[in-house]
């Protein structure tokens, strides 16, 4: 099988997405005879060659992030200019992967789905669409915190390169806890939320920022 890879990030090959999508095709590659190539939506060519990439794709894998539960626009201005693939005889099988920082599944349920919609009205058989919260903590956890998620990502992606279906088992695995219990709530609130505002605030000042992290230009 070849997998046509388009990363939806603005920060392309830094992003959490593209993380998650290695350990992804590490399971996926590992069977024999599939390949994948990647694609950025964030490049100056894009505009003129995705669609092309998209229709031209024997399975496609497409992600990006939700900030605060809104996709990146480049990723809307790129799923408007498939309109006129609507109905094609020929388009690509699709899956979808979509990860945001808040840790609980539910935040992404809206977009899950607007995806399977789209799919629906492109012609496109839907396989699915993987959704992982808490995507900016993980990776500053701890290896044997995170060993088991990693695990599971490279079994859905061999599941995925055997079958060409997303493992209902494993998807669930991945995702996460739909919603955090009460005990949950109070971890995050003691324990990761400390450490996130430190990664956020180091962001902030490497940016040249930091002193205008309480700005409210939207109230002048």
């Amino acid at each position: 099988m070849r997998l046509t890879v388009i990363n939806g990030s603005p920060r392309r090959g830094r992003s959490n997405t593209e993380f998650l999508f290695k350990l992804f095709l590490e399971g996926f590659e590992s069977v024999e005879g599939n390949s994948s190539e990647n694609h950025y939506i964030n490049s100056k060519d894009w505009p003129e060659k995705g669609v092309e990439v998209f229709s031209s794709a024997e399975c496609v894998l497409l992600g990006f992030p939700l900030y605060v539960d809104a996709m990146p626009s480049i990723v809307m201005a790129f799923f408007e200019r498939l309109k006129p693939l609507c109905g094609r005889r020929g388009n690509p099988d699709i899956m979808f992967h979509v990860q945001c920082g808040f840790p609980e599944a539910f935040h992404l349920r809206p977009v899950e789905r607007y995806l399977a919609r789209l799919a629906g009205r492109l012609g496109c058989r839907h396989i699915g669409t993987l959704i992982k919260g808490g995507g900016e903590g993980f990776r500053q956890m701890p290896e044997k915190y995170t060993r088991t998620l990693y695990d599971n990502y490279r079994a859905l992606g061999r599941c995925f390169g055997e079958s060409g279906e997303l493992d209902r088992e494993l998807l669930k695995k991945v995702t996460g806890p739909e919603r955090l219990s009460f005990v949950g709530r109070l971890m995050i609130r003691a324990v990761f939320a400390p450490m996130l505002a430190r990664h956020w605030n180091a962001v902030l000042k490497k940016n040249g920022v930091y002193e205008q992290r309480f700005a409210r230009p939207h109230e002048a």
